[in-house]
């Protein structure tokens, strides 16, 4: 390898040269920033006085139009007015007369061009500077949202003015009257400053809305959507100022908040303008340090290579030596040197791996030639002495592990294996090899021969008992997995080992019965002979009978019961899956009864049997039967069930619209249709949310009103057509729905 020259010359170089430039740019950074700094702070100092000296001008205006109006309001001429009717009363054209000259007499230069409306709610009349006039219903309902506003005197801001609402009298719930000042916008902008040199003043409302300022182009906007970066919640703050960056250029943003009506005074200052006052002193200090960096780099060069030369002087000998080992990582000289002796103790420490790695993959291909194939007795003896493994063991014991379930944890299916080794490893740690042959993983399961030399059977399982729940605590703690533990009998002769691998797996499929996070000893868990056992019919025809109504919570119900009866009694697996498997095939059988293909709800059938049969525990049965088989059949059912009611809904719906004026009821519908009452009122209440009762009367009532308008049928008539018993009956009923008589609503549309 040739390294490239001075490497190790250059880095002094930059190093010297850092050390004198880096203080002094650091020195210049900060004088430019404090001087910025100041800048803007006296700005923020000027514009929060500007903002204060524009919000007492206003408030100055607007508190003097809130007493001018609460002056005007409690006059005795005003709430006499309110009190009663006034126009076509004695003396109205006075009254009217009095309460504009007690308006005109409020007009001063102080308040500017202001407008007085005031209103009468209940009489529906208002009076401004145009006179008396009549309010239509159009008209009052333009107030209701100011009538219904809990505050009893407010501002309301527009694009046009500001306006002033207070309720007569002031803190009644139900107000006679309102008294509306109006103040044209331009009145506001008179007393904001026009020079916008210093930046724009906005004034917002309660919404957030730009209603008055000096920029004209904001007025009407939402805050929120001027490109200034508005932050909301600083400003809840009475007062405050922060930056922020709008499309082209930095901004300050001064903003006050007022006590009076929460109006918010803002003011936006280009900091970029702000800036160029300081900006000389930037560019001063750019050039100060140029001059010093070049200077530092003249020394720094002259200095470095003097210091150099005994380096490179030990580098082109250590260069021109024999090269035995690789150098690539090198950076510099001194690394160059290093890789060389780095290089000749890798080589060594990989041979040494090498040899140490071709043992252990030849340790655990015996183990698992002891777990699968039959080996010879006296072979077995011989691999154990040479491996180096425990040969004198008077008890021995084949343990297999398992995961219970991945579902519910942090991890996938495709982790597994690497699951099953991080378990292997954590057995090799808690049981020392001393007792114990390689550990290995092995198909879903992990594998560990254990021996020891007690000759008691029950001392020696009580310790393969305390190792187990350590081992699954270790799991469940390090992992956050469930196992279970399976275990063969107990032997002493080599030659069982594959024997008893296949007890060991055949004890973990007891957990049918024992659930997960299960011990299981061969010898405890596997029944001595086998029982005849009943089928638990009844659940099943219940189960099945809960399916084909799409009843999803008794279905569940009955699914939980079968389950259990069958937990209750001591089974072999085989027994518990020959269970599984009939209730399976009743529920396929079940779905094609229905008129259902199974192959629209399941593409496989094959599949669910090696589902059902790679399941582990009688929780995992459970969830499987009600997740995939019982699921889509519901759904189904459901679904098809929803259109049978929309049907039925649809043709009640067409008899009450073509039958509305006969003696229509419930009962003659379900006679036509022939289905019972009950449940013709269980699926019409369903789709339409009302009874059948209200939806014919409300219909009824809806052909009432259109006769009303549109025909010239007396209301006797329209009773009888509509199967009132009278018409007082028929008056009262409509009435109570529409808050008049029909005579009433027949004659205010005629008016209109």
């Amino acid at each position: 390898m040739k390294l490239r020259a001075s490497t190790f010359l250059s880095k002094l170089i930059w190093f010297t040269l850092l050390l004198a430039t880096i203080p002094v740019m650091i020195l210049g950074a900060f004088s430019y920033y404090q001087a910025s700094d100041a800048v803007q702070t006296k700005v923020n100092e000027s514009n929060q006085q500007m903002l204060k000296q524009t919000e007492s001008q206003i408030e100055q205006l607007l508190r003097l139009i809130d007493y001018s109006a609460i002056q005007y309001m409690n006059q005795p001429v005003v709430i006499d007015a309110l009190k009663g009717e006034l126009a076509g009363t004695d003396g109205y054209v006075q009254k009217v007369k009095s309460l504009l000259e007690s308006m005109s007499k409020l007009q001063s230069n102080e308040l500017g061009t202001m407008g007085m409306e005031l209103i009468s709610i209940a009489n529906k009349w208002s009076i401004n500077d145009t006179g008396l006039s009549m309010l239509e219903t159009k008209a009052m309902e333009s107030y209701a949202g100011w009538v219904n506003d809990p505050r009893t005197s407010f501002w309301s801001t527009s694009s046009t003015g500001m306006k002033l609402i207070k309720k007569i009298p002031a803190y009644s719930p139900n107000p006679s009257g309102l008294l509306i000042m109006s103040i044209p916008i331009y009145d506001v902008n008179s007393l904001i400053n026009k020079d916008t040199a210093m930046g724009n003043v906005l004034l917002l409302d309660d919404q957030e809305v730009v209603f008055a300022g000096n920029a004209a182009n904001l007025l009407g906007k939402q805050i929120k959507e001027l490109a200034i970066g508005w932050n909301p919640s600083l400003s809840m703050a009475e007062q405050g100022f922060y930056t922020s960056r709008s499309e082209r250029e930095r901004v300050g943003i001064s903003y006050r908040k007022s006590d009076y009506n929460g109006w918010m005074y803002v003011s936006v200052v280009s900091i970029d303008e702000l800036n160029k006052e300081s900006q000389g002193i930037g560019w001063f200090t750019l050039y100060i340090c140029l001059g010093i960096l070049l200077l530092a780099l003249l020394i720094s060069y002259l200095g470095s290579r003097k210091m150099y030369k005994p380096i490179r002087k030990l580098y082109e000998v250590v260069r021109n030596s024999p090269e035995t080992v690789s150098t690539e990582g090198a950076i510099d000289e001194f690394e160059f040197i290093n890789e060389r002796f780095r290089g000749l103790m890798q080589r060594e420490s990989s041979l040494l791996q090498e040899v140490l790695g071709q043992s252990h993959q030849m340790r655990e291909y015996f183990v698992f030639k002891l777990f699968q194939s039959d080996m010879a007795r006296t072979e077995a003896q011989d691999k154990l002495e040479a491996f180096g493994h425990p040969t004198e063991w008077n008890s021995m014991c084949v343990m297999t592990i398992q995961i219970d379930t991945l579902s519910q944890t942090r991890f996938e299916e495709q982790d597994q294996d690497l699951l099953l080794f991080a378990i292997n490893n954590i057995v090799s740690e808690l049981i020392t090899p001393e007792q114990r042959l390689p550990p290995v993983v092995m198909g879903d399961s992990q594998v560990t021969l254990l021996g020891g030399a007690e000759t008691d059977p029950k001392l020696f399982k009580n310790l393969l008992d305390t190792a187990a729940h350590q081992i699954m605590q270790m799991i469940k703690l390090y992992l956050e997995l469930k196992v279970s533990i399976g275990f063969s009998h107990t032997f002493n002769d080599i030659k069982q080992i594959r024997h008893a691998y296949g007890e060991s797996l055949q004890a973990l499929k007891y957990r049918m019965n024992l659930g997960e996070e299960s011990i299981l000893f061969i010898e405890d868990v596997q029944p001595e002979k086998s029982m005849q056992l009943s089928y638990p019919d009844t659940a099943e025809r219940q189960l099945l009978d809960a399916l084909k109504l799409a009843d999803r919570e008794q279905a569940t119900g009955c699914l939980h019961q079968f389950i259990t009866t069958l937990a209750i009694d001591e089974r072999t697996h085989e027994e518990y899956f020959m269970s599984f498997v009939r209730l399976l095939v009743q529920m396929l059988q079940a779905v094609k009864d229905a008129g259902v293909l199974t192959k629209h709800l399941y593409p496989d059938e094959q599949t669910l049997f090696i589902q059902l049969f790679q399941l582990k525990t009688v929780s995992e049965v459970e969830r499987w039967f009600l997740d995939v088989v019982m699921l889509p059949f519901l759904i189904h059912l459901e679904h098809k069930l929803d259109e049978q009611y929309q049907s039925i809904s649809s043709q009640i719906i067409h008899m009450i619209e073509t039958g509305f004026d006969t003696d229509l009821s419930l009962e003659v519908c379900a006679r036509r249709m022939n289905y019972s009452p009950n449940y013709l009122t269980k699926v019409f209440r369903k789709e339409t949310g009302v009874n059948f009762s209200d939806y014919l009367s409300e219909y009824r009532m809806n052909m009432a009103k259109q006769w009303l308008l549109e025909t010239d049928m007396k209301i006797s008539e329209i009773a009888e057509k509509l199967k009132y018993n009278t018409p007082a009956n028929f008056i009262r009923y409509f009435r109570k729905l529409e808050g008049t008589t029909p005579g009433q609503y027949r004659d205010s549309f005629l008016k209109k």
